[in-house]
């Protein structure tokens, strides 16, 4: 009898061991499957990407965009409007050494929003930045953002790209 409950809590025994292994490499498959497909872009992302404070974001060594006159409010506005859709804006403003200090911004035309894209009318010429959305913590450009912002900058040799991917972070490109 006593050998047949050691037995029984032997078997026990292998069958939590056997549990146990099976959830860890479970957990590890989807931890991999997460980095690699989904994770990397994210994490790169925020590493390449910064977030406001106090109205101002420093985008590189001497780079900084100062936020004026409720200007950020106004994007917070619209990026909170409807965000399952990405929206573009134009900010404009003046550049003082390799400060940016933007007072106004406007919508360009849209003709279509989806989740992961937006087509509208490229930024005048006279605009500092050419901004648009992307999905939430999504902050890398794509082939197609890298495109239009070489457009945007043969208009305007000062001009810059930002995706906002949260309502205070912001990935600029020169």
């Amino acid at each position: 009898m006593l050998d047949e409950l050691e037995e029984i809590k032997e078997r026990k025994l292998k069958k939590v061991f056997i549990i146990s292994i099976g959830a860890f490499i479970l957990i590890i498959f989807l931890i991999y499957i997460f980095i690699n497909a989904i994770g990397s872009d994210i994490l790169a992302g925020l590493i390449s990407s910064s977030e406001t404070r106090e109205n101002e974001l420093d985008f590189s060594f001497n780079g900084k965009l100062i936020f004026m006159d409720n200007s950020l409010e106004k994007l917070k506005e619209i990026y909170f409007s409807d965000e399952k859709v990405e929206f573009k804006a134009c900010l404009k403003g003046n550049k003082e050494n390799d400060v940016y200090l933007i007072d106004d911004l406007y919508i360009p035309k849209i003709y279509s929003q989806k989740f992961n894209q937006v087509v509208a009318e490229p930024c005048s010429s006279d605009s500092l930045v050419s901004l648009h959305s992307h999905p939430f913590r999504h902050c890398l450009p794509s082939q197609q953002d890298f495109i239009s912002f070489r457009e945007f900058k043969e208009r305007n040799e000062d001009g810059l790209m930002i995706v906002m991917c949260e309502k205070n972070r912001f990935g600029v490109y020169e």
